[in-house]
């Protein structure tokens, strides 16, 4: 990691402050590639599930099951994948190895819109299996190019505003699929598969065009003039760390971030697969209008990321994730209301959504602040790895769902709510006993049961930020 000693300049104009011309290049084309990897990755088991429950007539526990292990695929290959990422080089090398996995959940997004490889429940189990596989690898490798295109003191606010292409591109994502199961019938859920994937093509050429030693080089120069920190040294061509992987696996800041990205995706996708359930089979909604109301959470999602991620270059990481998983928690049990009519359906929704999405920016910031320079992609790897154990939420969702006495009660919807509040209590307390601050106002503040050296591998632990 680079740093300089000379005064800052003082850009002008509103974006040139906050980041230098390459730095916003670089994140348009990043928001619209994890925008897409997002929408492809939650079809199966978000806005898309009811269709394909009613046409296979699929029971509760089965689609659970579907909807568990395919979540579980996103993080099976995540640390070899990100791993070897990383022996590729940093900054803008990185993009020859990101470029073949973007390539490789595309191409089979699409095959799983195609009629004779999708004919039973089983084969498109499959499809989506190995496209978790890829698109969760994607996704670590996608905010690794975003956390070397912006200056360590605003990674915050980069994870922020990036991630906020899940929920604002899957929003935007759910307003088209509910167009076209308008326009065709709810029967052709498999156009979706097929033609909205290619939207992520042109985006992927414009990325490798973009990403140049020339342009890695200007946003170098600039970060060091404003006298601020360059994510990678030596344009890009920093090699892995010896004993990089065996050190991450004794770093508490990474490990526990991997463990606690799980449990949140867990409860995450839970109520993903939660809510479109209740609103089709509970409250009685067609699949167009439930496909559009439930990602209805989404629309704070993308505030509460950008808000979330620049609070936490001030405050510290680790203080803005216990307030979020209070929140979460808190949120969660209200979420019981939203039967109560559309003002509590939207409201309860808009609440939650301002802390669904925000601690995944900052769990990622906070992971890369811990590693040592060279290995930002492992880290990000064993963050996506952790989203394995995502797979409980949808399975014991659904296992809920059939206990309680089947879709169409609501029991056992209120069951499973209670259930993943009690999980975000517990994250809170883990990231609190088990966790150093890596920087901002708490992190001198800290009192946790681990030690700074073991959870600090980074240069920030010299002080570079406090």
């Amino acid at each position: 990691m680079t740093t300089t000693n000379i005064a800052a300049t003082k850009p002008r104009g509103f974006f040139s402050r906050i980041g230098n011309k390459q730095s916003w290049i670089a994140m348009g084309l990043l928001w619209g590639l994890f925008a897409m990897n997002g929408n492809m990755r939650s079809w199966a088991i978000g806005s898309l599930q009811p269709a394909i429950v009613k046409e296979f007539n699929v029971d509760p526990t089965t689609i659970g099951l579907f909807a568990g292990f395919v979540t579980l695929a996103q993080g099976l290959f995540a640390i070899p994948i990100a791993h070897w990422s990383d022996k590729g080089g940093a900054g803008w090398r990185r993009k020859y190895r990101y470029i073949a996995v973007v390539l490789a959940y595309v191409v089979l997004t699409i095959l799983t819109g195609v009629n004779i490889f999708t004919v039973s429940l089983l084969a498109v189990f499959i499809l989506q299996f190995l496209q978790k596989v890829f698109s969760g690898a994607g996704e670590a490798l996608e905010v690794t190019n975003v956390t070397e295109w912006w200056p360590v003191e605003k990674r915050g606010f980069a994870q922020g505003l990036h991630h906020t292409s899940y929920p604002w591109g899957t929003f935007i994502g759910g307003l088209i699929i509910a167009g076209m199961l308008s326009a065709f019938g709810q029967d052709q859920w498999r156009m979706v598969f097929l033609i909205l994937p290619l939207i992520s093509l042109p985006l992927l050429m414009m990325f490798w065009k973009f990403s140049s030693k020339k342009n890695y080089d200007k946003f170098t120069a600039d970060t060091l003039a404003r006298g601020q920190t360059v994510p990678v040294g030596h344009g890009g061509a920093d090699k892995v760390p010896a004993g990089a992987l065996k050190r991450a696996l004794k770093n508490p800041n990474v490990m526990i971030t991997s463990l606690i990205m799980g449990l949140a995706l867990a409860v995450y996708t839970g109520i993903s697969f939660w809510l479109p359930l209740y609103l089709a089979f509970v409250a009685n909604f067609n699949l167009a209008d439930t496909a559009a109301l439930s990602v209805v959470f989404t629309i704070t999602g993308g505030v509460g990321q950008i808000l979330w991620g620049s609070v936490s270059d001030k405050l510290g990481r680790k203080l803005t994730l216990i307030v979020l998983f209070i929140w979460l928690a808190i949120a969660l049990v209200l979420m019981q209301y939203i039967g109560l009519g559309i003002i509590a359906l939207v409201g309860l929704q808009l609440l939650l959504g301002l802390a669904t999405n925000g601690v995944y920016p900052v769990l990622y910031a906070m992971a890369a602040d811990s590693i040592e320079p060279g290995a930002v992609g492992l880290a990000m790897g064993f963050n996506v790895a952790g989203q394995m154990i995502a797979a409980i939420g949808p399975i014991a969702v659904g296992a809920f769902i059939a206990a309680g006495g089947g879709f169409h009660d609501a029991s056992g919807y209120m069951v499973g709510l209670y259930v993943m509040a009690a999980a975000m209590l517990l994250c809170a307390v883990l990231m609190f006993l088990f966790t150093r601050e890596t920087i901002g106002w708490f992190r001198k503040r800290d009192r946790a049961l681990v030690s700074e050296t073991s959870c600090l591998q980074g240069p920030l632990h010299a002080g570079a930020e406090s």
